[in-house]
């Protein structure tokens, strides 16, 4: 398998405390339901259905838990799978929040198209992947910016074929916990520099202006993509930490469009780049640093990267911006071993 690193998290107010839970991308969290009377958002057409059962019942938790006294380990109850004891059909996106399919955020896209600053976003579009699990929002961003890129992964997927699927992308944890709690933002770092150059900016190292100035500059190219680690909340939506690419920017309204790898939860979506700036900034629980935004070209690209590094930043330190240098990857087989700018091995492959 292609290796991978850890989990993306991010702290959720009071306000969207519930009775029922969510998996969101790396984490548990309360979860608001919606009913089809509900107040429906003006740019989306889809009402969230939940299926509510008593507030005890958990997304991911077990009806009897298996070490309960009550189930022999012997029994079919102690080895079948759990299942879900309410389910969703989407969430309602904020009002503030612009759907993508909507007449507004199709009037938007047209302008920013127009303006030339969707110039990549068809080479997403036309690889654009949902992440496979609740939790594999990262593994899911970047296997849609390799594609895009026209990387070759250098290994089987399935058949003959070489392509990168989220699937495949295998993280130091265990495959259980990699679908409970995903990855953490140095370790989607490490995973894409062993197959892009890339420049990490933490959200507080990273300023507003040079924020909007590198969505711009990767909107106006189809040659290198921004990859965004923010905290939901901060946009008023449900979850927690998520990864999802950037596909495109309207200047006028200074909105960006976000391709929510998360397709089955949220449309994809304009939202303000100062509010998006200020979603980089909570911290991490996980890792106490808050979290930030990642800029990702192919390797044997003639773009130098590193003329887009944060200014004045010390990148020897922990909540610095990362620009990873590692050693050109044979064609045909994976390196054993992977370094992470610090002389460090944290991720691993396996040979086909």
């Amino acid at each position: 398998m292609v290796s991978l690193c850890k989990r993306s998290a991010h702290l959720t107010p009071a306000s969207l405390a519930g009775p029922l839970a969510e998996i969101s991308c790396g984490s548990k969290r309360p979860a608001v339901s919606f009913d089809k009377a509900g107040s429906a958002n003006s740019h989306s057409t889809h009402l969230e259905k939940t299926v509510a059962l008593p507030a005890e019942a958990s997304v991911d938790s077990p009806e009897t838990p298996v070490d309960s006294p009550e189930t022999s380990v012997n029994s079919p109850e102690a080895t079948a799978p759990s299942s879900p004891k309410v389910t969703f059909y989407r969430r309602e996106l904020p009002e503030e929040l612009v759907s993508f399919t909507s007449a507004d955020g199709r009037k938007l896209f047209k302008e920013s198209l127009n303006s030339g600053y969707a110039e990549g976003y068809f080479n997403l579009a036309g690889n654009f992947t949902v992440q496979s699990e609740p939790a594999y929002c990262g593994p899911s961003s970047l296997a849609m910016v390799l594609n895009a890129l026209e990387v070759d992964p250098g290994r089987r997927w399935k058949g003959v074929w070489r392509w990168y699927s989220d699937e495949l992308l295998e993280s130091c944890r265990t495959e259980s916990d990699l679908k409970a709690n995903g990855i953490t933002f140095d370790q989607f770092l490490c995973l894409a520099s062993s197959h892009a150059q890339v420049i990490a900016k933490r959200g507080t190292t990273a300023s507003r202006e040079e924020f909007v100035r590198d969505i711009k500059y990767v909107t106006q190219r189809d040659d290198v993509f921004m990859v965004l680690s923010f905290a939901r909340a901060a946009m008023g939506q449900t979850g927690d930490g998520h990864f999802s690419p950037i596909g495109a920017f309207h200047e006028g309204s200074n909105q960006a469009l976000v391709l929510d790898s998360a397709r089955y939860k949220y449309p994809s979506w304009f939202g303000d780049v100062d509010r998006l700036y200020d979603s980089l900034q909570p911290v991490d629980p996980e890792t106490n640093l808050p979290r930030g935004y990642f800029l990702i070209s192919r390797r044997d690209s003639r773009l130098d990267l590193s003329l887009l590094a944060s200014p004045n930043v010390d990148h020897d330190s922990k909540d610095s911006s990362g620009i990873v240098d590692l050693p050109e990857r044979p064609a045909d087989v994976f390196p054993t071993t992977l370094s992470c700018g610090k002389k460090s091995s944290c991720c691993s492959a396996k040979k086909l």
